[in-house]
């Protein structure tokens, strides 16, 4: 009986113990009621500025051939280019990193999060959405092959004429690859325009929902004109984009603001340090 109290009498001290060591404004998890307010503010919606890459020139853009889904590696020159696009961008404190899932996408991401003086440890999230277009058959051609069937299937005598057509030129190609593609599968305009904005836009949305800040993407050509011209389809650039190259937009939640088409500035700046 005694053994007994004196058990019960010890637990008691135990409990008083540990629940002392809680303090009064600390929650069953262990953080602060300041440490929540504190988290729950760096959770207020903010503005979004967003770094949209073209990879670097790879073994089948060296080449001259369609690569949509097909994927080549980086060759040297490419390699070079985008260290010093990072070098260029690597004081942008970048809060998030997004590539399309292709390797070259990956590839150009991992280089420029390398040079960043903020963001090594930050993790690349790949996503399909922001592919390049699919071209179906047509992938690996030869793109004056493939741009000539394209401008013949509309009614031009080549493609010199079908880029100065005017224009969404980026839709006329898609649209006309598609629908001369033997395989069938080649991806329309409208297809690779619904899945690419509403990604690049959910990639936005979820930056704004976070806080905000910088945010680095890296995608594809053809995907990024796409992207382009459901915002400012006059900003599109008529030869296409750089490799390395840097689309800029800022996003509000609401309303999208075009800072930079095809920008190469960061690739001299990067040079120069």
């Amino acid at each position: 009986m005694k053994k007994n109290l004196i058990f019960v009498l010890l637990m008691s001290m135990m409990v008083f113990n540990l629940t002392a060591c809680v303090s009064p404004n600390q929650n069953a998890s262990g953080n602060s009621d300041e440490d929540n307010q504190v988290a729950e503010k760096q959770k207020e919606p903010g503005k979004v500025t967003i770094y949209l890459v073209r990879h670097g020139k790879t073994i089948l853009n060296n080449t001259d051939r369609a690569q949509g889904w097909a994927d080549g590696p980086l060759i040297p020159e490419g390699e070079e280019l985008i260290k010093n696009v990072g070098k260029g961008l690597s004081e942008i404190p970048f809060t998030a990193a997004y590539s399309s899932d292709s390797g070259r996408a990956i590839q150009t991401a991992n280089l420029i999060l390398a040079e960043n003086q903020n963001a090594k440890n930050l993790e690349l999230i790949q996503k399909q959405g922001i592919r390049e277009g699919y071209f179906g058959s047509y992938e690996g051609e030869k793109n004056e092959v493939m741009w000539g069937d394209a401008a013949n299937h509309l009614g031009f005598e080549n493609q010199e004429e079908l880029l100065a057509s005017g224009g969404n030129i980026i839709e006329k190609i898609m649209n006309a690859v598609s629908e001369i593609d033997p395989s069938e599968e080649a991806e329309s305009y409208e297809e690779l325009n619904e899945r690419a904005f509403s990604e690049f836009k959910s990639i936005a949305d979820e930056a704004y929902h976070n806080g905000g800040g910088d945010v680095l993407v890296v995608s594809h050509g053809i995907t990024m004109g796409t992207i382009l011209a459901q915002i400012d389809v006059n900003k599109v650039p008529a030869g296409g984009f750089a490799n390395g190259s840097v689309t800029k937009f800022e996003y509000d939640g609401k309303d999208w603001n075009v800072l930079e088409v095809n920008e190469l500035k960061y690739v001299e700046e990067g040079k120069s340090k």
